[in-house]
């Protein structure tokens, strides 16, 4: 089992000097403090070097976990789900583009936030159907180019389809990709699933996971609520699980407090010892 955190590169307000050197500080961070990788959210994966990406990452034998590619939702307004179809085949050439990022550096491709929310053009059924369509679109093209996409079950007050991990796992079952598997979310997890069957369902469903996403039910580091991380890593490590636990909350105090305290607490977890200790 993998650890690491999500973090942007300021690609948009930076040089590509800039984001590169951006890349390399973040490496340096986190290295020493027990991370294996990095998950990047980024906007125009097109616009980096990935050459001098993985020039950097090798030095100092870190991964990409996985891209984030929710930006285009919130920056574009394109999504998989949109009324419109040219805005969800807009979403579709975006995510082309991370996939070819993604092939580059070794990376897989997250589906959360761009499927988007319907409004009053739009109803929840029609938008699972425009999500269903184009995810089929999505997974073509990442099984031409030998890229797993990760599908994202995410809290219903961020987004209106897809909630439960059940819900997602119906999805995949019916779009039925080699390269197609679940992302779960501890936080979204607080908020969706129901905990009197939650744990044992869990371990149902660990065949189907090849990303996670950790935050405490406060959002922020893990640690800070009451989510039960020591069970939740333990069903995963019996399991056999040994792809990324990625944190992702809301990063405060700071960046830099939010891995060093998650750093702390997961590794205990996993009794892996770090520099220093």
């Amino acid at each position: 089992m993998k650890l690491s955190i999500v973090s942007d590169l300021k690609e948009t307000k930076s040089s590509p000097d800039a984001v590169n050197s951006n890349f390399e500080a973040l490496c340096d961070f986190l290295q020493p403090l027990g991370y294996d990788g990095v998950e990047l959210s980024i906007l125009e994966p097109e616009r980096i070097n990935v050459k001098r990406i993985n020039e950097i990452k090798d030095s100092y034998e870190m991964e990409i976990s996985a891209l984030g590619t929710g930006g285009t939702f919130i920056r574009f307004g394109y999504s998989l789900g949109h009324h419109e179809e040219q805005m969800r085949l807009k979403a579709i050439k975006r995510i082309d583009k991370y996939i070819d990022f993604a092939q580059e550096v070794g990376a897989k491709v997250i589906i959360g936030l761009i499927r988007g929310r319907y409004n009053f053009e739009n109803n929840p059924k029609r938008e699972k159907v425009n999500i269903k369509s184009s995810l089929k679109q999505c997974c073509q093209i990442a099984e031409n180019k030998d890229v797993e996409l990760v599908f994202e079950p995410i809290n219903q007050f961020e987004i209106d389809s897809y909630n439960t991990i059940s819900e997602a796992l119906e999805l995949l079952k019916e779009i039925n990709s080699s390269h197609l598997n679940l992302l779960i979310d501890t936080f979204h997890i607080h908020l969706e699933e129901d905990p009197g069957i939650f744990w044992d369902y869990l371990g149902e469903v660990t065949d189907h996971v090849s990303h996670i996403h950790l935050a405490d039910c406060t959002r922020r580091a893990p640690g800070s609520g009451h989510f039960d991380f020591k069970t939740f890593i333990e069903i995963f490590e019996d399991a056999g699980y040994q792809e990324f636990i990625s944190v992702e909350t809301i990063m405060k105090p700071s960046f830099e407090v939010v891995a060093q305290e998650t750093a702390e607490v997961i590794n205990l977890i996993l009794n892996k010892e770090i520099d220093g200790s």
